[in-house]
């Protein structure tokens, strides 16, 4: 996604204002590739220089049944870059964990452990914080991978959790944040449950390579001779009438709805990125091929929560983006991946949710009684693709870490930084300014934080003298806001970079 600002803007946007606040969220911990999830509250504070204060107390590991304490992990003095996101953080540094105070904790590892080496990435605003942590424990053997708060990836995404749902007089497995009849809704779901076996299993059956122990396996059902496509969905399922082509027969979510699953999940799942692609194992085989109706199907819609079904009953506005594949072949039952890359529609919607559905039959109400279709492993791809620098409107070639570029004046030269991709954005920090020399840290991220690069820009000030005759005829030249993008008109209240004619760069408040 193309994003910029002007480095003018720095003290103007998040770090202003904000004080000590404490997030409370979902802490996802994964090790050596098993993932569980607790509640955590991590706080981060802004300190009078401007650099920020991070605080994870007793941070514990969930092992099976077992729980070790871990302790504190406390990190002073992090240099922030603004963005418009708020402020990125990206730093490699040693950690001294300390001794944790929840007396529910016998004893702490941390302590005994000495300095470890730490992975910090984290974005804080005011309202949210999303970070990753890497902890190499080569003392315990054990890579830790955290990651907390806003969601872009898939809870759940492996497969591994399952709930159990009461479905007429079946008991049927559903995994952790998807759903499918069981736990559905509509005047025709009672008659569905009744009279059909369940769609949902958890299964032991794993893609090549996984660390997982399960997958989710949807299976077909014949109610009276019509086929009941086995379908799951990030949304619900509403069984809206007997004619499975009928369009009251679809998924759906709606973030204002707030009815939720037996283990208390909504029935829908927050997105907070622009991603590129969605990727996911499949295995698919027909119970009795079908030449005329051979195909799965997967559909992901990225909307802005409010109410959204699949398939759609009308032209729906809401959508930011969509990913589909509605011609998943068997291939001998073999283990695939597919990846489905992401078509945004309309970039101007704010995506807030995203709704994912898979069926054993992209046709409603085709193919055979019993069809298989194993997933596992399902995640959201973000790229940073071709990172683009300007400096007073001249493109800077990006070929080492540390960049030295001229300017007529270093210290009111306008930056720009851009992404050629949806799911990637900038950041600035200045290090320090005067008017011979600048130096700022340009920091390009994906929407997740998993993949960034840092670059150290040196603008140093041109030869040519920047003493000019004043021109009485100059006028604006170019305007850009102060997140650097090139506007058309100026509206009273706000700052503005303003270029004119004579060469001369001002910013300036209309």
């Amino acid at each position: 996604m193309s994003k910029s600002l002007s480095i003018l803007a720095l003290g103007l946007l998040s770090v202003v204002g904000m004080s000590a606040k404490d997030y409370t969220d979902t802490l996802v911990v994964t090790v050596n590739g098993t993932s569980t999830q607790q509640s955590a509250t991590i706080s981060v504070d802004t300190a009078a220089n401007g650099t920020l204060n991070f605080s994870l107390k007793n941070f514990k590991l969930r092992l099976g049944t077992q729980t070790m304490g871990i302790g504190n992990i406390i990190l002073n003095n992090l240099s922030g870059a603004t963005c418009d996101k708020g402020t990125l953080v990206v730093q490699d540094t040693t950690v001294n964990i300390t001794k944790g105070d929840d007396s529910s904790v016998s004893f702490w590892m941390g302590p005994n452990l000495g300095p470890i080496p730490l992975q910090l990435k984290l974005l804080v605003s005011d309202s949210k914080l999303y970070t990753l942590i890497d902890i190499n424990m080569a003392a315990l053997h054990q890579v830790i991978h955290v990651t907390f708060g806003d969601t872009y990836q898939l809870p759940n995404s492996g497969f591994e959790y399952f709930r159990t749902e009461t479905a007429g007089s079946n008991t049927v497995s559903e995994p952790y944040n998807w759903h499918s009849f069981a736990s559905g809704t509509g005047k025709y779901l009672s008659i569905v449950n009744a009279l059909s076996a369940p769609h949902t299993y958890e299964a032991t059956v794993t893609r090549p390579g996984s660390t997982g122990k399960h997958s989710l396996l949807i299976k077909s059902t014949d109610i009276f001779g019509v086929i009941a496509n086995g379908t799951a969905t990030t949304g619900r399922i509403n069984a809206g009438a007997m004619n499975a082509a009928d369009k009251a027969n679809h998924a759906f979510l709606d973030l204002a709805k707030t009815d939720t699953d037996s283990h208390g999940d909504p029935f829908y799942v927050r997105m907070n990125g622009r991603p590129d692609s969605l990727a996911v194992w499949i295995k698919f085989k027909q119970a009795t091929p079908n030449a005329s109706y051979p195909y799965a199907t997967i559909s992901a819609y990225i909307t802005d929560g409010t109410y959204f079904q699949d398939p759609q009953d009308k032209a729906y506005t809401n959508i930011l983006a969509v990913a589909q594949d509605t011609t998943i072949v068997s291939k001998d039952f073999a283990w695939q991946r597919i990846v489905l890359p992401f078509d945004y529609k309309d970039k101007s919607v704010d995506g807030k949710s995203i709704l994912i559905t898979i069926s054993t039959n992209a046709t409603p109400g085709k193919g055979s009684a019993n069809d298989s279709l194993y997933v596992d492993d399902i995640s959201l791809t973000y790229r940073l693709d071709t990172p683009i620098l300007s400096v007073d409107g001249s493109t800077v070639a990006l070929n080492s870490d540390t960049i030295t570029v001229k300017a007529i004046n270093p210290a009111t030269a306008v930056i720009a930084a851009t992404t050629a991709n949806q799911g990637s954005f900038s950041a600035m920090h200045e290090i320090s300014s005067n008017d011979n020399q600048r130096i700022v840290k340009v920091i390009y991220a994906t929407d997740d934080l998993q993949t960034t690069k840092a670059y150290t820009l040196v603008i140093t000030k041109d030869g040519t003298s920047s003493v000019k005759p004043i021109n009485t005829n100059s006028r604006p030249a170019a305007i850009y806001n102060v997140n650097g993008q090139r506007v058309a008109n100026m509206q009273r209240g706000q700052i503005y970079i303003i270029k004119y004619t004579d060469g001369t760069v001002k910013k300036e408040i209309r």
